[in-house]
């Protein structure tokens, strides 16, 4: 894995070195993550309604993995409330051109998960079994990341043979990184999408809003965590 992929600045905020983007503000990005995705999405209510063995989440950048740790904590903690539910594994895929290494991801979870809290337990197995030919199974959990460049992730996702249930939208600013908010790519997205599959996104940019409505999907503007005035939610009807 590569050594220089996070730059810190005075703040001790993490740079993606490639695109001169934070990869999230350390204080606030675990509810700033349940809000976006979990909440965006309504993720928990999906699992209950969940008829099928398995749910797919497909994400638009690993980075430190954190909407990962989080979805997977929140199954986890519905395997155990719902133990009869028909719905037993969550699939989850992602895609990573840059990598971090072992050592920069563990030093973004001491500064953002406290010790203490469940999701530290996870963030470490996630570490010890990470590794670039990826495909790893954590508990009722199975994770595949595709270390390519975003154009070739929905060819990845279609050699899956799974349509996606909740997309992720979460690449770098729209400004520093179009490839990740394109029309095409998102027309990409919406045609591995399940009927009634819903996405999530924190930007609310006008490109992006009208990339995504031109993709075919339903989009609703959505309240914004914290300072940020507004986020993009919809479907696939």
């Amino acid at each position: 894995m590569h050594e220089s992929t996070i730059i810190w600045d005075e703040n001790q905020t993490p740079i993606s070195r490639y695109f001169d983007d934070i990869y999230f503000n350390t204080n606030g990005a675990i509810d700033e993550t349940r809000y976006v995705f979990i909440e965006g999405n309504s993720l928990y209510e999906r699992f209950l309604q969940h008829q099928r063995e398995s749910f797919t989440i497909a994400e638009t950048g690993f980075g430190t993995g954190l909407s990962f740790l989080i979805a997977w904590q929140m199954f986890k903690q519905f395997r155990e409330k719902k133990p009869n539910s028909p719905l037993k594994r969550l699939d989850f895929f992602s895609v990573e051109k840059y990598p971090l290494s072992e050592k920069e991801m563990s030093k973004v979870h001491s500064k953002i998960i406290n010790s203490n809290d469940s999701l530290s337990l996870l963030a470490k197995q996630l570490r010890d079994s990470l590794n670039e030919s990826q495909s790893i199974v954590l508990d009722d959990t199975h994770l595949v990341i595709c270390y390519d460049d975003i154009t070739h992730y929905p060819k990845f996702l279609k050699q899956q043979h799974r349509l996606i249930d909740v997309w992720f939208f979460d690449g770098f600013s729209p400004a520093k990184n179009p490839e990740m908010w394109s029309e095409s790519l998102f027309k990409k997205c919406y045609d591995l999408t399940n009927d009634g599959g819903s996405f999530a996104t924190f930007t609310a940019a006008g490109f992006v809003r009208r990339n995504l409505i031109n993709a075919g999907f339903n989009v609703k503007k959505h309240k914004g965590f914290g300072v940020k005035r507004e986020m993009l939610i919809g479907s696939k009807s």
